[in-house]
């Protein structure tokens, strides 16, 4: 892939974001607009964004935040108590300045507030005002909470699903269906703002954790959706009607996964475990050319990728040019000189104005002309209040007596 442009210019530059989130989802598909070069305003409550307060160690003590860097990188800061009606008086005011508002706020409390996106398009008729919820934000699960473990992992059916027959149900790792539905965020603001400039009518978009670890299992589902009779399970590695499409684990106690689905490649996989006879054996091709009676070989199998360790499976799988893949580590993943030639990571220098710099996973693609990166660290709380609030053209003295009346908090 080629290098970008030095004349690269930024795809959202120009592009004014109003975030009223918290958490991960709603911020990470806000910092990815960031990243494109957008000026992406956070509102936040005077306590601040809840990740803000997750940055303690083992032992009690707090240290650097780097998860709030990552989720709130490249934004300015102001607060807003959006009880107070005078606040939510300021939202619909930036609002009317904003191309894009992303919020996560659930639809009961954007009516309370009275800043949901009828009073929005009220104010800016081309506003793309994107909500993103666990379950939707009509219907009954409108006024349900939901996280990515419940919505994205539980409710779409990943849970359910993944994991070996007869082993307890996994639990999601942190934030696992929150940088997807950030994407999908992400994904969705671009086609409405193109829909946007070709109608000059403000847009509506709606993304959910649910729909999103869905989007992951659509071929399961679309197995649900047509042939509903045939049941979906659990895999079960051990009756895998593939050999090379299947787990196994090395000598050393490692693990490696192979995807291998037709038959060139099972006289390769053959090879490489020293089984030629195997190979040429019609007893595990068909006369179809179909692949058959793997399944009878995996024991065998599991007991010769246990008598040596990974290193020497991995030269003979390459070398037989098989598809493959050690379960790497997170260690592995941050070493890998493949994936380090991407540059999936990115170093804020001096991230939070005291010195610390943040490295955080880069938004996971590339556009050669294209500038995409992290401007700079996260905010401090409240840090561009006065700042923003004169850019939408309050006073000194207007921005004082609010904050008399405390809707800063």
């Amino acid at each position: 892939m080629p290098e970008p442009r030095a004349s690269a210019s930024a795809p959202l530059a120009g592009i004014k974001v109003l975030e009223i989130a918290n958490f991960l989802a709603g911020p990470v598909g806000a910092a990815l607009m960031s990243d494109m070069g957008a000026d992406v305003v956070k509102i936040e409550p005077p306590a601040g964004d809840t990740t803000r307060g997750m940055q303690l160690q083992g032992d009690g003590s707090k240290a650097f935040n780097h998860s709030f860097q990552a989720l709130n990188r490249g934004k300015r800061s102001i607060t807003l108590d959006l009880a107070r009606p005078e606040a939510s008086e300021v939202v619909l005011r930036l609002m009317a300045e904003a191309d894009v508002v992303v919020t996560n706020l659930m639809t009961v409390r954007l009516d309370r507030y009275g800043i949901n996106f009828e009073a929005a398009s009220a104010r800016n008729p081309k506003i793309v005002f994107a909500q993103v919820t666990g379950w939707g934000s009509k219907g009954a699960g409108a006024d349900r909470p939901g996280f990515d473990s419940t919505a994205y992992w539980a409710g779409s059916g990943l849970m359910h699903l993944l994991g070996e027959v007869g082993t307890p149900a996994p639990v999601s790792r942190g934030g696992q269906g929150d940088f997807p539905t950030g994407l999908n965020i992400l994904t969705a603001v671009l086609a409405a703002l193109r829909v946007r400039d070709q109608t000059d009518e403000a847009q509506f978009v709606e993304v959910t954790l649910q729909r999103t670890g869905l989007w992951s299992l659509a071929s399961e589902m679309q197995r649900v959706l047509n042939t509903p009779e045939v049941p979906i399970e659990r895999f079960d590695r051990r009756l895998a009607h593939l050999a090379t499409r299947n787990s196994y684990e090395t000598g050393d106690g490692r693990w490696m996964m192979l995807a291998m689905h037709n038959v060139p490649y099972w006289k390769k996989f053959c090879m490489a475990l020293g089984r030629e006879d195997w190979a040429n054996d019609p007893y595990y091709v068909s006369p179809t050319g179909a692949p058959q009676n793997q399944q009878e070989r995996i024991a065998e199998i599991d007991e010769i990728f246990r008598s040596q360790p990974l290193s020497y499976w991995a030269k003979q799988l390459d070398d037989h040019g098989c598809v493959w893949s050690p379960a790497a580590t997170l260690e592995e993943v941050a070493r890998d000189e493949q994936l380090l030639s991407l540059h999936p990571f990115y170093t804020i220098e001096d991230a939070d104005g005291r010195g610390h710099s943040a490295t955080v996973v880069t938004i996971p693609f590339d556009i050669s002309g294209a500038d995409i990166h992290p401007r700079h660290g996260a905010p401090d709380l409240g840090a561009h209040t006065n700042e923003v609030l004169s850019e939408a053209g309050y006073t000194a003295e207007q921005i004082a007596d609010f904050a008399a009346k405390g809707i800063f908090g």
